[in-house]
């Protein structure tokens, strides 16, 4: 039974880094999301800024369109006042002259206002196009470190299995199917005995059930939480015999 425990041990060993192996292999890319998160929003909203900057430089080729149609009804108008032949033909044609140039100077001054503002908003852009390409550059480079040491948790897991498979081989079928039925249940299967009291729930065992353990010539199971016992002396290398 000695024999048998310490194989146990040596297997569970091996079970809880393959537990540890895979939980690190399910939080590394988790790791990564804040990143990613923060990354596809800055994406989001450049992507807002570009489509406003878009529409406001069309409605600025617009306005700048519309100050050169009036710019020809100036000197059409001028035209007109140029052949007026009476005091009315000319006034008519002065006012029309004077309010074509009201019109151009509002649509200058509101052209300005908003030629920089889009000068504004084109740095403003760039800059944040500039922050958004590092962030990219942090996470594609975050990923590829991430992925190099998932393939070596992975390679780490075959090599464990392997040698899992191997050292199960050498466990009795009934004895190997206790402790796996355990392990699924309560993730440690196998758990000291130390003055009395179950390590993996903390009750204290009855004297009887402690003494059976303290022989080591059967394998007792925990009346709390049904984990497999045994006493950490019981499995020390006895003392070679004297010369």
């Amino acid at each position: 039974m000695k024999d048998q425990l310490r194989l146990l041990r040596e297997l569970q060993d091996i079970d809880v880094r393959l537990g540890e192996v895979r939980k690190s292999i399910e939080a590394l890319p988790a790791r990564l999301e804040p990143a990613k998160q923060d990354l596809a929003k800055l994406e989001a909203m450049l992507a807002q800024e570009r489509a406003q900057l878009a529409e406001t430089e069309a409605w600025r080729a617009e306005q700048e369109e519309m100050v050169k149609r009036e710019e020809e009804a100036v000197r059409q108008a001028k035209i007109k006042l140029q052949q007026s032949r009476n005091t009315k033909d000319y006034q008519a044609a002065s006012r029309e002259v004077d309010n074509k140039r009201r019109m151009i100077s509002e649509r200058e001054d509101e052209l300005v206002k908003v030629i920089e503002a889009i000068e504004q908003t084109r740095a403003r852009l760039t800059q944040r196009e500039g922050d958004v390409e590092q962030l990219r550059q942090h996470v594609q480079a975050e990923e590829a470190q991430i992925a190099v040491k998932v393939a070596e948790l992975q390679k780490e897991i075959e090599g464990a299995e392997g040698g899992r498979q191997e050292l199960a081989g050498k466990i009795p079928r009934d004895l190997l199917r206790r402790y796996e039925t355990v392990l699924k249940r309560r993730g440690v299967a196998l758990v000291p005995v130390v003055d009395g009291v179950c390590k993996g729930c903390f009750m204290t065992l009855p004297p009887q059930l402690s003494n059976i353990i303290a022989r080591g010539t059967t394998l007792e199971s925990c009346p709390s939480c049904h984990r497999l016992l045994y006493r950490p002396e019981v499995l020390e290398d006895e003392p070679p015999p004297a010369a």
